[in-house]
């Protein structure tokens, strides 16, 4: 995906939910001209905080904003994002809670990924932030014999720290996790941030936690 395309999601999704980009601005809490910016690829780290709002305003999850903005980064401007940069990520493993595992509903579980810093220098100060929206835990969909869709797994904490790390060391991280007291796919989308609350490693596919909820 080109630059061009990001922006034009951006902007599609906009006008579907009767948004002018001033009014898109306003109610992700930024300005239009750092909009353009984004739109046109000449911020290299964005706020953790405004993909978050941004994705909210439009109403789709992060994880999708991130995808496009990974297309976009592409191009070799973006070269210094990727491995061998002072923050770069690779994801080793999932140590517990593999992709598509089946779980209760209800159930209290713990995911844990193993990262390596394939960048020039030592992690401090890094954290694991949750992307996801807070989940409203009364809400049950519609009964169904379809599976639903969730928005979001319910994180014990929203932000965990990563322990000093070295480069070219692994470090295990946790979170743990409360299913929906439903049956869904549900998915819980991670990414690594700095001491100011930056995205380290922009150009990563961050950490997620995907499961199938059964009774």
């Amino acid at each position: 995906m080109q630059k061009e395309e990001f922006a034009k999601y951006i902007r599609v999704r906009a006008k579907e939910l009767g948004l002018s980009i001033t009014k898109l601005a306003q109610q992700t809490g930024i300005s239009r001209q750092s909009l353009y910016d984004l739109f046109s690829g000449t911020t290299e780290q964005a706020k953790l905080s405004t993909i978050i709002n941004l994705a909210n305003t439009l109403q789709v999850h992060p994880i999708y904003l991130f995808r496009h903005l990974l297309d976009q980064m592409e191009s070799p401007r973006y070269g210094s994002l990727q491995a061998g940069s002072p923050d770069s990520m690779k994801f080793i493993r999932d140590v517990t809670i593999p992709d598509n595992l089946e779980v209760k509903v209800g159930t209290v579980f713990t995911k844990t990924w193993e990262i390596q810093n394939v960048g020039q220098s030592t992690w401090t100060n890094r954290k694991l932030v949750c992307m996801d929206q807070p989940v409203d835990s009364s809400y049950t969909p519609p009964r169904s014999k379809k599976l639903t869709t969730c928005r979001g797994l319910s994180p014990a904490v929203r932000e965990v720290e990563i322990k000093e790390t070295k480069a070219g060391k692994s470090v295990k991280v946790s979170v743990e996790f409360t299913a929906p007291n439903y049956p869904c796919s549900v998915l819980s989308y991670w990414k690594m941030t700095d001491d100011v609350g930056k995205i380290c490693a922009l150009a990563s596919e961050g950490l997620s936690c995907y499961v199938q909820v059964i009774e």
